[in-house]
């Protein structure tokens, strides 16, 4: 494994959920660390630039997202995973988050992108925390979120950084507004559900590195379907905390998508 270079492959070998050396909060810890999963390419926006390094306002995506995360206090690294062929723009955007970064590829998948860039927590951790008597950094916090979310909102980190508490620790979300259908294999409406107890799951995602580490390791191992990673803590029997957000913290994901962020962020002032 390199920091930046990606010349050799993260080892992913099971990881034992740690206790919380590093705090048993956020806060206490002092220090968490950043994980952007940017190895995927993003078919559906139909573009042979992947979303995450596209242009926005003249910042690319990836640019913006970090800048969300770089003046909140605590933050002690970032850890980007990208494809083997990731652009120029990946280390240029890396740079301006003023922080110490580890560049590392990614895997098929956006959970095995995830796993690998966590393995850096165990398998470099001198190299990140110099001095550190610790042999890992498996009770570190990690925030692991979307590079194609750059409206989310500094306020909103910040109230999940107050609020997760180990093991299970926190999500974003935002309350479902519209309203939900069931349907049935016809096509049909089965059932109106309930939307009081429903929540659009958001990123960033705040957890120990070892729980989460482990969380994905098992359920990977497993083949089980892992859509973010606090479905990876489900499955192993931790249910984090939801924080709740602005429901405009956007994951570009269409093309349409990108006018809808620009908007966004010119509305947040982080556009002109």
């Amino acid at each position: 494994m390199s920091d930046r270079s990606g010349s050799s492959r993260p080892a992913v070998t099971a990881a034992r959920p740690q206790g919380d050396r590093g705090g048993r909060t956020p806060l206490e810890a002092g220090r968490w660390w950043l994980l952007l999963p940017a190895a995927g390419f993003g078919r559906r926006m139909r573009s042979d630039t992947p979303k995450q390094y596209m242009a926005l306002g003249g910042r690319s995506v990836l640019d913006l997202t970090i800048s969300r995360f770089a003046a909140l206090p605590g933050l002690a690294g970032i850890v980007l995973v990208t494809a083997p062929d990731a652009p120029a723009e990946a280390a240029t955007a890396v740079e301006a988050g003023g922080v110490p970064v580890w560049q590392v590829p990614g895997g098929a998948t956006r959970a095995e992108s995830v796993r690998n860039g966590l393995a850096v927590f165990r398998d470099r951790w001198a190299d990140m925390v110099p001095g550190d008597e610790g042999p890992d950094g498996l009770g570190e916090w990690v925030m692991v979120h979307d590079a194609a979310r750059p409206c989310v909102r500094p306020e909103d980190v910040t109230r999940l950084l107050e609020t997760a508490t180990a093991p299970e620790g926190a999500l974003l979300a935002a309350p479902v507004r519209d309203t939900i259908k069931r349907v049935d294999a016809r096509g049909h409406v089965a059932e109106t559900v309930d939307r009081g107890s429903l929540m659009h799951a958001l990123t960033p995602q705040l957890f120990p590195v070892g729980v989460v580490l482990g969380a994905l390791d098992s359920a990977i191992e497993a083949g089980r379907e892992v859509t973010d990673e606090s479905s990876a803590l489900e499955q192993a029997g931790l249910f984090p905390r939801l924080v709740e957000a602005a429901a405009d913290n956007l994951k570009i994901t269409h093309p349409e998508d990108i006018a809808i962020a620009r908007a966004i962020l010119r509305q947040q002032g982080v556009l002109q």
